[in-house]
């Protein structure tokens, strides 16, 4: 795995998810138009932003860090609220996950 591919804005193309994959592209791939999408910006220096659609459209936005453990992506929130997830494919153009229980 290349975890230089991962620092970057990725939106989500919940129109290419298939069961329990979720599929990321990069910020400016050409998706088709949404009322919103979940977006995650992981940084260089381990910062993440993940931005979501509120109740009312606009994004709500949530800070955090993010680490790789192996072929795990693991984003925290806090130190009560980390999600984990199976990296299952990453390239420059896609990104596709597996949340772990």
């Amino acid at each position: 795995m290349n975890k230089e591919f991962l620092k970057r804005k990725w939106v989500h193309s919940f129109e290419e998810d298939k069961g329990d994959e979720i599929v990321y592209r990069p910020e400016g791939f050409s998706l088709p138009l949404s009322r919103g999408r979940d977006k995650i910006n992981l940084e260089d220096d381990g910062t993440l932003v993940n931005a979501h659609p509120g109740r009312d459209d606009r994004p709500q936005l949530h800070n955090g860090s993010w680490e790789t453990e192996h072929d795990k992506l693991i984003l925290c929130f806090d130190p009560e609220n980390k999600e984990q997830y199976t990296i299952c494919e990453i390239s420059t153009e896609k990104l596709v996950l597996k949340r772990d229980n």
